[in-house]
């Protein structure tokens, strides 16, 4: 009995190890799966740093490769890894296998190594991307989170307010109705009103809200609207000029990279143009390049551009043209707008707080003041 009752108990013990390993083994599965797709912008600024400190130590691009395949975590980054490497045991070059990964690399990336493959500076160059990116990127991130708070404050008020119609306002209108001699005031009935409204034909807002989300997102989408929508967006007081700075770094940082590279100003406007989809960049773009084939001053060309390119860069743009030091003259205009942008992004959740919080308390005020004189009268008729 007792050797019956151990075989038993180990049986199902490999049992339950067998389930369990399964089910790791799906669970492993699915997040391979997941993670393979996942080759974002924090895996690019990975592996371009991480290629930049083996290719610097004299170590192969083969066992480069090799090593960040073996040794990562990151699943998405050992299967781009593995791709490229197949590319450079066909002998091709990284640029190539760039080219021909553009779901993981855009034509920025392929242009620019390109370029500096052949002066052998291969490590400086991905290193200078992966700076690049990751500037960007957290002023990107910066500004999104200076919206955040905003966005939440707005979005609690809205859910906050519909409660009130939908749940409250009913039960108070309720007892109310028990007292037929109270005369509701205008403010108050109109509040009934509008709850009323919303409780007997909500299905009807559901379907209009996404209708208009679908017809919004198809008309957004347009090229005409993007522009429009940009022209719009600058003439902001402190978040359009903050949009612009924004993409007035990006564009000279990205044009300073490839002109250093060897990049003529035709080639470089064009890929510009490929990089920067905004379509308030993309027309000006095209002027600059109409302008170039005739042999013209690119700084001629942005006097039209005002509203996108300050007078102060035209300037510094025209002594460069004129001393052929782009270098000096981008980094004047990057020392000198890299800290205005960093400086309003710090300036616009401590401007945009304070006037979401009075808006909203100023709702929340008026709403709970038409109420709560409701439910005064209605203490006043039931003392009575």
């Amino acid at each position: 009995m007792e050797e019956s009752t151990i075989k038993d108990t180990i049986e199902k013990q490999n049992t339950e190890k067998e389930e369990r390993s399964a089910l790791d083994s799906v669970f492993y599965k699915y997040i391979n799966s997941v993670d393979r797709g996942k080759f974002g912008l924090k895996e690019k600024i990975l592996l371009f740093k991480e290629l930049s400190y083996l290719l610097k130590w004299w170590v192969s691009l083969v066992e480069c490769m090799n090593i960040i395949r073996t040794w990562t975590n990151n699943t998405a980054l050992k299967n781009v890894s593995k791709r490229i490497m197949d590319y450079i045991y066909r002998w091709k070059s990284l640029s190539y296998a760039f080219n021909r990964l553009p779901q993981y690399f855009n034509a920025w990336d392929y242009y620019i190594l390109k370029a500096w493959e052949m002066s052998g500076s291969m490590p400086n160059v991905l290193q200078s991307l992966s700076s690049e990116y990751q500037f960007l990127n957290d002023i990107k991130n910066k500004y999104v989170s200076a919206l955040v708070y905003p966005v939440l404050l707005v979005v609690v008020a809205i859910v906050a307010v519909l409660a009130l119609f939908l749940l409250v306002l009913p039960n108070v209108f309720t007892l109310a109705d028990s007292f037929q001699n109270i005369s509701l005031p205008w403010t108050t009935q109109f509040l009934r009103d509008i709850s009323t409204f919303m409780q007997i034909q909500w299905k009807m807002i559901l379907v209009v809200i996404a209708l208009l989300s679908v017809f919004f997102s198809v008309f957004f989408s347009m090229d005409t609207w993007k522009k429009n929508w940009f022209q719009i967006l600058f003439r902001f007081p402190l978040i359009g000029k903050m949009t612009k700075y924004f993409y007035l770094v990006k564009w000279c940082r990205y044009m300073k990279l490839m002109v250093s590279s060897g990049m003529n100003y035709v080639q470089t406007f064009q890929l510009l143009k490929e990089i920067l989809w905004i379509p308030a960049y993309t027309s000006m773009i095209d002027w600059v390049l109409s302008w170039l084939q005739r042999w013209e001053m690119i700084h001629s060309s942005l006097k039209d551009h005002k509203a996108i390119i300050p007078n102060d860069v035209m300037v510094l743009i025209k002594v460069w043209e004129e001393t052929a030091n782009l270098n000096n003259s981008l980094d004047n205009v990057l020392v000198l707008y890299e800290w205005e942008l960093m400086d309003m992004i710090n300036r616009l959740a401590k401007v945009i707080e304070p006037i979401m919080l009075v808006f909203i308390w100023g709702i929340v005020t008026i709403i709970a003041l038409w109420v709560f004189g409701l439910i005064m009268q209605i203490m006043e008729w039931a003392w009575i």
